[in-house]
């Protein structure tokens, strides 16, 4: 008599580079860049870009059509520090609505999915960073691109800018060390910041690998 298959103990979602680590802290648990079709695992744990929203959205449906406790991983947001200017927004189309029309050269710092409420904006300059093999500006009129190489400090970063004359900074609040030296960079600058906000997630929400052993224990 055949036995069915059993489930997988606990699938991560790749995407951030938190993920392969947490994957091999958590006896049984297997990476992955997209949830397979076959049996359902005993739980999800998503570890995807913690700005990312649809990748999120495909593993909670996932989830939810199957079951499957689902737990969101992510690493901390930045906290802002004396000196910086900051304005929360919640997604793209918010960012744009929040330009000042005084700022005539902005440092676009999106992905080629998240540049698009920034098309047709012919009343400012973009500098954009993006990949060496991505030269697509998403319908942006007037921009400059920049390659996106690194690891950059925050000297650099602000020498950028100036060099560029930069007047506000967009970007996401991806947290960690490797994005922050162009957040520094503006601080030094005295530069605000429209910063967007990670989409909000209707699972549990873990930042250490403690916590996602206590999640799975529970379940």
């Amino acid at each position: 008599m055949d036995r069915a298959t059993p489930p997988e103990p606990c699938l991560v979602v790749d995407g951030a580079r938190e993920a392969r680590p947490l994957a091999e802290a958590i006896p049984g648990a297997r990476l992955v860049a997209a949830l397979p079709d076959g049996p359902a695992p005993r739980a999800v744990v998503d570890a995807s870009h913690p700005c990312e929203r649809d990748t999120h959205a495909r593993v909670a449906a996932f989830c939810a059509a199957r079951g499957v406790p689902l737990l969101r991983y992510v690493r901390p947001g930045w906290d802002a520090r004396p000196g910086d200017d900051w304005r929360r927004v919640p997604d793209g189309e918010a960012a744009r609505a929040a330009l000042d029309p005084a700022w005539e050269r902005v440092f676009l710092c999106l992905g080629r999915g998240e540049r698009a409420p920034f098309a047709g904006d012919a009343a400012r300059h973009y500098l954009v960073r993006t990949r060496r093999d991505d030269p697509a500006a998403e319908g942006l009129m007037r921009f400059t691109l920049t390659a996106k190489g690194g690891p950059f400090d925050a000297g650099e970063e602000a020498a950028l800018m100036r060099a560029e004359r930069i007047a506000a900074l967009v970007t996401r609040d991806a947290g960690g060390a490797g994005a922050y030296p162009k957040i520094a960079g503006a601080r030094l600058l005295g530069l605000p910041v429209v910063l967007i906000d990670r989409p909000p997630v209707a699972c549990p929400v873990a930042g250490r690998v403690e916590e996602v052993e206590t999640w799975l224990a529970s379940l």
